[in-house]
């Protein structure tokens, strides 16, 4: 049964440098107008996660019209555009701890929450190595650059006076940000690790993970639950005041065969060998061969603007028709939103469906693919 548990639905906006941004002002007013899309998420990004040689028209019929999947928008800057076209929606930033100053973040944060009715979320983790090597960032300081920003955040939120905190990296000296505060936007924790988890639980209104690359099935996703709430608890916490959300790594269509056919293209596959699994380990317990080392994690070595051509094509060599199959929630939007659910009924509070197969579909096809993930989130809110 859709519905039993209510919870908030969020479709990603998956934005560019190429396209008017009167087209991303329409997006969200159509996702707002359905009445079953609570939020978008945008995706903080400074490159994609594939390599630039794989972007043609052989592997994906929109490079014809896209030059680039890499010349992201700034979220920040679109989601207050968005937001002047459609003040009702929420908004969800997913981010990094290292790049943006806790201050700057907060005072962004608030500015967001001001602009709209809904509610403004940031899930930010530990840092990608795509997102801050190349341009003079240190990924190994990720884990002490949130623990600030985390801290921070609360510390300035709760103020009534200048703030004086030694953090980690960021010190806060009479750091003072005035006394207007309207609805609180939430800050929560994105990733994983016993470090980040504990974080989360500490001072995060909230954590996200992936399906089904950190939670193959609801049972795993459940156990987790289950710990993450002990713990809340044993910290003094409400556990049910906090979030638990779930991105699905998505392949969504009416045609199985459009979907078997995108999944054995280049694209899709080479992301399954990526992220099928954000654990190489993972893939070794479930008795298939992974596709880089154990110890091989995408966010600390992932730099896809290195790959050349031979080392791309020898690592989807090594990416199995079951690796691809098994890295994916697929089907239609019926199927999709049902499986979607056995997780909502395993404690998930905040859902989106990141569905990849614009990516490769031809592009009148790919424009039907909000309409999919709507009827994913209609269903889902028992409508």
């Amino acid at each position: 049964m859709y519905g039993a548990v209510m919870v908030t639905t969020s479709i990603p906006l998956i934005s560019d440098r190429f396209t008017p941004p009167a087209a991303f002002a329409a997006y969200a007013q159509a996702a707002a107008a359905s009445g079953v899309v609570d939020e978008l998420l945008v995706w903080d990004q400074m490159t994609n996660f594939w390599p630039r040689q794989l972007w043609t028209a052989e592997n994906a019929p929109l490079a014809a019209l896209l030059p680039d999947i890499d010349s992201y928008a700034d979220a920040y800057a679109l989601s207050a555009y968005v937001l002047a076209a459609a003040p009702n929606l929420g908004i969800t930033i997913s981010t990094d701890a290292i790049r943006r100053g806790p201050a700057e973040v907060f005072q962004t944060m608030l500015t967001l929450q001001n602009m709209t009715s809904g509610q403004v979320t940031v899930m930010m983790g530990a840092g990608e190595a795509k997102q801050v090597t190349p341009y003079g960032w240190k990924r190994s300081e990720g884990l002490g650059r949130l623990e600030d920003q985390l801290q921070n955040f609360h510390a300035l939120w709760d103020s009534t006076a200048p703030v004086d905190r030694t953090g980690n990296f960021w010190n806060l000296k009479k750091a003072w940000m005035g006394s207007a505060r309207g609805a609180r936007p939430h800050l929560w924790a994105l990733g994983g690790g016993p470090k980040l988890l504990d974080l989360a639980t500490s001072h995060s209104d909230g954590i996200a993970g992936i399906v089904p690359s950190v939670f193959p099935t609801p049972a795993a996703f459940k156990a987790s639950v289950d710990d993450l709430k002990k713990s809340l608890a044993d910290k003094g916490r409400d556990p049910e005041a906090f979030g638990f959300g779930l991105w699905f790594m998505a392949a969504v269509h009416e045609d199985e065969e459009v979907i078997r056919k995108a999944l054995r293209g280049k694209l899709l596959r080479y992301m399954a060998g990526i992220a099928g699994r954000v654990e190489m380990a993972a893939w070794t317990r479930e008795g298939i061969t992974p596709p880089m080392p154990e110890d091989w994690h995408y966010a600390v070595k992932l730099r896809p603007v290195e790959w050349s051509d031979t080392e791309i094509e020898e690592f989807l060599d090594r990416i199995t028709d079951e690796i691809v199959d098994r890295s994916y929630v697929q089907g239609t939007p019926e199927q999709v939103a049902a499986e979607v659910q056995t997780y909502v009924d395993a404690g998930a509070t905040w859902v989106s469906v990141c569905d990849l197969m614009p990516l490769v579909l031809e592009p009148e096809d790919a424009q039907q693919a909000l309409g999919r993930n709507i009827e994913i989130c209609r269903r889902l809110k028992g409508n």
